[in-house]
């Protein structure tokens, strides 16, 4: 009974068994990205090869142990198991990997590996209609123009009839995924986003001048200067020119021991040769401590070197860049942490690439190579399917198991659509899991003592003065630049620990739907950007430094937090948000306000991602309609931001206390 509740609150919807067949059949998550569907069904052309994976459910009642050594007050709470624990316990038997096996082949499919997670086949389009009680279609979709630009038609396979498996396998199989590597020969399939980094592209720190005379500022409101009447003023505080690391463990109350003890792991595709050199040359070179011997290390698959070797554009390599942002900001907010750079290889395209990232998550919970895990990677819902989300959610929950919490950063789009849509927000994946703790981003002021001047929802929108610099090319604030992305998911109900604290209008979308997971859960520094050092950052094998910002940010700051509470609580945490929503309203959590729009923070001078000069207005504190900061929880920062008592709060939650 424990384990249907828990299917209920934190499981992906999952479409309903093939009506036609008449053999009793378990329903399987439908395989299908849920963007085919917004093609217009058609018989498949060809008959592609298709290239699966058949995820194993292992032993029965891991949902409702995650659920319950997550859940303070209930008396399994703490209670983690070891990895060799959680095989014997809850993963996938040889008894199950040999029935599966036995049963793909006499499907007539090709086993091409197998792990204790997954089988992966090779299969017609005939055998698998067969054996998963379906039919595989294709959705076509038109050419269209976006933005002046033309792109090609393409088509998407899919399905039709749901997903199933015979009834024997019920408690074997619990997903089938894979149907993005299939191309089909119909004009062009919809280009898949590139690997990377999901912050805004890297570009030169700020000059201390510019040809207008904008000296940045080395914290909040150093130096003003006179801009067209805006807001009622006619001065503004000039861009900042990057948080140093002393600045941002100065607001966040980071001491020199923070973290000691605790490991976390940066779960990210590709290797930096360079990255421990670059790291302690970047602290360094700002007086403070880089890693001490042993405090950096590695752990990735022979094949990493070799598939992610690529220089990147201009030789900067977007994976470099995003490592150095996720390692070097971990050690910012946890000093004495340690931090293991857990490397995924490096595929010909993005649903490759997250692949290999959930092998990588798996193989953190299967060495146990950390207690809290940071991601910066993800995309939009519609790209994924409802069986891409029970997959990563049985790592997901093996970490909670075992006392592992994922942290993964919510995306930088806003609300993700342009014109935006009022009911339909696209948040990413996999950060939408209930299972993960979804990072999203704040617009912090630090002063020039060091503490926070201020903290507002994380939204830019910017507008450029006229070449008579006597108003601006439109109206302020401008054009939306960038924010934290938020809002309900596609793919996931809302769990039952949000149930209490989300506004039941945000969940359902304003009383259009069901209740829904909503995204972010807390949030940290994006959008006044930190120096990172790195080998490439300028040029190819040329170290350097540059701003960098957005979630990928947010979340490794956010990670070290987190390590350094869970040193100051004496024991892992594990999947944090049961605890971390019970904290809602305390001192724990500072709520994120809504800026006065009368009134709202702007800075002057710094070049925009909408054209070149350095004479741009841009307004903080609004993030792309519909998302919108309110007090409590809301789908622009969530619960807010850690605040002073966070690192200590969580010491009212110990393991087995029903109090």
């Amino acid at each position: 009974m424990a384990l249907a509740v828990a299917a209920v609150t934190l499981a992906p919807r999952v479409a309903a068994p093939a009506a036609a067949s008449t053999q009793a059949r378990v329903a399987l998550p439908d395989p299908t990205p849920l963007g085919a569907y917004a093609g217009k069904p058609g018989w498949l052309k060809s008959a592609p090869t298709l290239k699966l994976r058949v995820y194993l459910s292992g032993q029965p009642g891991r949902a409702a142990a995650a659920l319950a050594v997550s859940t303070p007050r209930n008396a399994q709470y703490g209670h983690y198991l070891t990895a060799t624990q959680y095989r014997r316990r809850y993963g996938a038997t040889a008894a199950q990997i040999r029935t599966v096996s036995r049963w793909l082949t006499a499907q007539g499919m090709k086993i091409t590996a197998t792990s204790p997670h997954y089988i992966a086949v090779n299969a017609t389009v005939a055998d698998a209609d067969a054996a998963f009680g379906t039919k595989f279609i294709q959705y076509n979709f038109p050419p269209v123009s976006v933005g002046g630009k033309k792109f090609p038609g393409g088509a998407e396979i899919g399905t039709i009839g749901g997903f199933s498996v015979p009834a024997a396998l019920g408690g074997d199989v619990a997903a089938v995924t894979g149907l993005q590597f299939t191309s089909l020969p119909v004009g062009q399939a919809p280009a898949s986003p590139s690997m990377g980094s999901i912050t805004t592209p890297a570009a030169p720190p700020a000059p201390a001048a510019t040809k207008d005379g904008y000296r940045c500022s080395h914290y909040w409101d150093q130096h003003t200067e006179t801009i067209p009447a805006a807001y009622g003023a006619t001065t503004a505080p000039t861009q900042l020119c990057g948080y140093t690391p002393g600045q941002l463990r100065t607001a966040y109350g980071v001491s020199r021991s923070a973290g000691r003890g605790v490991t976390i792991a940066i779960l990210m595709n590709g290797r930096s040769p360079t990255m421990l050199a670059d790291a302690d040359r970047f602290f360094t070179s700002h007086h403070l401590a880089g890693f001490a011997p042993g405090q950096f290390t590695e752990n990735y698959p022979a094949s990493v070197p070799g598939t992610c070797s690529g220089g990147g554009q201009g030789g900067l390599n977007v994976n470099r860049l995003e490592e150095a942002i996720d390692v070097e900001s971990a050690h910012i907010t946890a000093p004495a942490a340690h931090v293991l750079y857990a490397a995924a290889d490096c595929s010909t395209n993005w649903f490759g690439e997250i692949q290999d990232l959930l092998d990588t998550a798996f193989r953190i919970d299967d060495q146990h190579l950390a207690s809290v895990v940071s991601g910066s990677f993800s995309d939009d819902e519609d790209l994924y399917s409802p069986a891409d989300a029970a997959a990563w959610d049985l790592a997901f929950q093996q970490g909670a198991i075992e006392g592992i919490g994922f942290d993964l950063a919510s995306g930088d789009a806003g609300s993700g659509v342009n014109p935006p849509d009022q009911n339909l927000p696209v948040v990413s994946f996999p950060s939408s899991s209930p299972w993960v703790t979804s990072v999203g981003g704040t617009t912090l002021e630090i002063g020039r003592n060091g503490a926070p001047a201020g903290d507002y929802p994380w939204g830019d929108k910017a507008t450029q003065v006229n070449a008579a610099g006597t108003g601006y090319t439109t109206l302020p604030p401008g054009k939306f630049l960038s924010g934290g992305t938020g809002g309900p998911s596609v793919l996931y109900t809302e769990p039952g620990y949000q149930k209490p604290v989300v506004p039941l209008l945000v969940a359902t979308r304003h009383g259009t739907s069901s209740a829904d997971r909503v995204v972010p859960d807390i949030s940290a520094n994006a959008e006044n950007s930190e120096l990172i050092g790195f080998t490439g950052a300028v040029k190819a094998g040329v170290y350097g430094q540059i701003l960098e910002g957005g979630t990928s940010e947010a979340t490794p700051l956010f990670a070290g937090l987190e390590a350094d509470t869970i040193q100051a609580t004496g024991h892992p945490l594990g999947f944090l948000n049961p605890a971390l929503y019970l904290l809602s309203g305390s001192t724990a959590i500072d709520d994120i306000l809504p800026d006065n729009p009368s009134d709202p923070p702007a800075v002057i001078g710094g070049q925009s991602f909408f054209g070149k000069g350095d004479d741009y207005l841009t307004t903080f504190g609004e993030d792309q309609y519909p998302l919108r900061a309110t007090k409590g929880y809301d789908d622009e920062t969530g619960l807010g931001t850690p605040g002073p008592s966070f690192t200590t709060a969580f010491d009212q939650f110990r393991a087995g206390n029903p109090g």
